[in-house]
């Protein structure tokens, strides 16, 4: 990595933590992942140079380059114990890991490169930014030219800044307007502001498309152009239940059953959310396998697996049945829904059984129509 590519990623850390921590710069460069940091802070990795990505020679020099601008910056060095054990096998670079840099107090005469320059500058941008303040931006931007002219993030910041005027007009195009939020302005907002800043930075924008957009008029070969897709993606679940209910005929379609049943689940509207759920097995079983793997739902993830386990083997479309045979309280669905399918009146005989077990009529068209899920039935009864 090129000694200003370093100095960069040492700005955007001083920038978004007003600290440079040399962890922080490993995890930015992907040298260092969570779990590997985990392990290592319980214990169970020694020394954390074992368990960097890539070779440690170019990571210990990445390290040491980045120590030496900050003290041309002028910053104050603090040792800090390691929450960990051994960072590096070298004890010189163990203790520059574990150096933490702070900005020194202002004073008088300060000129330092951090009290009036770039990294200021940037932070006070950072912030406008996502405050949305545009006057707020254009002022610091101008401020971070003057501090360091044709810096490679100027580029970015110029761009960032320029875009909080998309915000005070109408969307004409929606598709253009998501395709340069998600392609262009997405990759900018990272490199300047961070991973995790990108995203409540690019919240105005994602809201500004919503209100453009109608929720009753979904287009299947453009899911990613409804409110709902929007709204997921800023966790507003209910915004996300609300637009796909706003489709008249959303249950043909098996993305916005997707939303709706992962929506109402993270939401803690359950029968909103399994409703849903029993509609995409119904409807869409080659998709609802992949759902109910990736749900995230621990509840529906336990039943899931013993499902799975089986024999013989159940079709998905029946799992809504299945579930209601093991004593699992489905929600009522209103029947002008639901589709004219062996699944869903294996549903209503599976309720009439628990009812009234000795029913022999239901019995005897559960055994008919749906084999392995009265045997099923018949086991939990055993």
């Amino acid at each position: 990595m090129e000694t200003q590519q370093i100095q960069s990623l040492v700005d955007r850390l001083l920038a978004r933590d007003q600290v440079y921590r040399p962890l922080a710069l490993l995890r930015m460069t992907l040298r260092l992942g969570p779990e590997d940091q985990r392990r290592w802070e319980r214990g169970e990795l020694t020394v954390l140079e074992d368990g960097l990505a890539g070779n440690p020679e170019y990571i210990i020099d990445m390290v040491r380059a980045a120590a030496a601008w900050a003290e041309r910056l002028g910053l104050r060095a603090e040792v800090e114990s390691s929450p960990g054990g051994r960072v590096f096998h070298n004890g010189n670079d163990h203790c520059l890991a574990c150096t933490v840099w702070h900005r020194p107090a202002p004073s008088p005469q300060g000129d330092l490169f951090l009290d009036s320059g770039l990294a200021s500058a940037r932070h006070a941008l950072s912030r406008a930014l996502l405050a949305a303040d545009a006057a707020g931006a254009e002022h610091s931007l101008a401020e971070m030219a003057r501090a360091q002219p044709g810096h490679e993030v100027q580029a970015d910041a110029e761009h960032l800044v320029g875009a909080l005027g998309w915000l005070g007009r109408s969307v004409s195009d929606p598709a253009e307007f998501l395709e340069n939020m998600d392609q262009g302005l997405h990759a900018r907002a990272v490199r300047f502001l961070g991973p995790r800043d990108a995203e409540p930075f690019l919240q105005p924008f994602r809201e500004h498309l919503m209100a453009a957009l109608d929720a009753a008029e979904f287009d299947p070969d453009r899911p990613q152009l409804h409110p709902s897709a929007l709204a997921e993606r800023i966790g507003d679940w209910e915004g996300v239940i609300g637009a796909t209910e706003a489709v008249s005929d959303s249950a043909r379609y098996s993305v916005l059953l997707e939303r709706r049943a992962r929506a109402g689940l993270a939401a803690g509207r359950r029968e909103i959310g399994l409703a849903a759920l029993c509609q995409l097995c119904w409807r869409h079983p080659e998709r609802a396998e992949a759902f109910l793997e990736s749900c995230g739902d621990e509840e529906i993830a336990r039943r899931l697996e013993r499902f799975w386990d089986l024999e013989p083997l159940i079709p998905i479309g029946l799992f809504p049945a299945w579930l209601t045979a093991g004593g699992y309280r489905l929600p009522e669905i209103d029947p002008d829904t639901c589709p004219d399918s062996t699944e869903v009146q294996a549903l209503q005989v599976t309720r009439r059984l628990l009812a009234e077990p000795g029913d022999t009529k239901s019995r005897q068209w559960l055994q008919l129509h749906a084999g392995p899920l009265f045997e099923a039935w018949l086991q939990r009864r055993a």
